[in-house]
């Protein structure tokens, strides 16, 4: 994906908008393809609560992608709470 952070409070939020897609080392901003995802967000909330942090992840997915997203995103915040600890 090619994206660009919107806005970032730190310890709080994160917001990435995506706006082309790779293709190699290409960045590809037009056509079909990149219509699919162009505009689309990744939003991660942070919030602490006595010495615990949640992370909330709400993220703009095609129906093509739905099934992809919902098998690695748990297997990647499960590997984001790893390190962080």
């Amino acid at each position: 994906m090619v994206s660009e952070i919107v806005e970032n409070i730190p310890y709080k939020f994160v917001s990435v908008r995506h706006y082309g897609i790779l293709q190699g080392e290409i960045e590809i901003t037009v056509g079909e393809e990149v219509e699919k995802w162009a505009g689309g967000f990744e939003n991660y909330t942070f919030e602490e609560i006595n010495g615990i942090t949640t992370v909330t992840a709400e993220i703009d997915v095609t129906d093509d992608y739905l099934s992809y997203f919902n098998t690695t995103y748990p297997k990647a915040l499960k590997k984001l709470k790893e390190i962080c600890k």
